[in-house]
């Protein structure tokens, strides 16, 4: 259940098709990092908006949602039907393309063998308009093994906007046999 304190958030729906606010089940069809895509066959986006008070003028905090926190997460389960590793992540931008060094946060690669299994993925996120860089923490599981809380350092592409605060969800199966992901909720949210 969504609270006030959400910019974006997608849910999972195989039917009826609801467009852009609703995430199929994804079937992989191959082992390489895929970002998901809403029903309506874009890139299931959530975006960092909203407007936080402060100076008017960058760079400055509280210029836009500069020096702010907010936190992204998705959650979901993921089924195979043979020994698979699966990996979640969240990448910057708004591109059915994965991107190397876009990615803000990931999971382990977890082994999800000819089971069903629950992942969580969660990042506290800061945005520094002069630096143009996404940094923060992240932490995660996939069937019942954590991840350790580790820093997100920064990312390869330069944010240069609040309007770039995008962000997309990553899957990787090592194998897909047997193999589905349905995402529960993916959301954007302040802190």
């Amino acid at each position: 259940m969504p609270n006030i304190n959400v910019f974006s958030r997608l849910v999972g729906a195989n039917s009826p098709a609801q467009g852009v606010n609703a995430i199929p089940s994804y079937v992989p069809t191959g082992t390489s990092a895929t970002v998901i895509t809403n029903q309506a066959g874009g890139a299931a986006v959530v975006t960092v908006g909203g407007s936080v008070s402060g100076a008017t003028t960058a760079p400055s905090f509280g210029a836009g949602f500069d020096g702010y926190p907010f936190k992204l997460r998705i959650v979901g389960k993921v089924t195979t039907g043979a020994s698979c590793n699966v990996t979640v992540a969240i990448q910057q931008g708004n591109s059915t393309t994965v991107t190397a060094g876009n990615t803000i946060a990931t999971t382990s690669a977890r082994a999800v063998n000819t089971t069903s299994a629950t992942f969580f993925l969660e990042a506290i996120c800061m945005w520094d308009n002069v630096k143009q860089t996404v940094t923060g923490l992240q932490y995660g599981f996939i069937n019942n093994v954590a991840d350790p809380t580790i820093a997100i350092v920064s990312n390869a592409v330069s944010v240069t906007t609040q309007s770039s605060l995008q962000f997309v969800p990553v899957i990787t199966f090592s194998a897909t046999t047997g193999a589905t992901m349905t995402i529960t909720e993916f959301v954007a949210e302040a802190v």
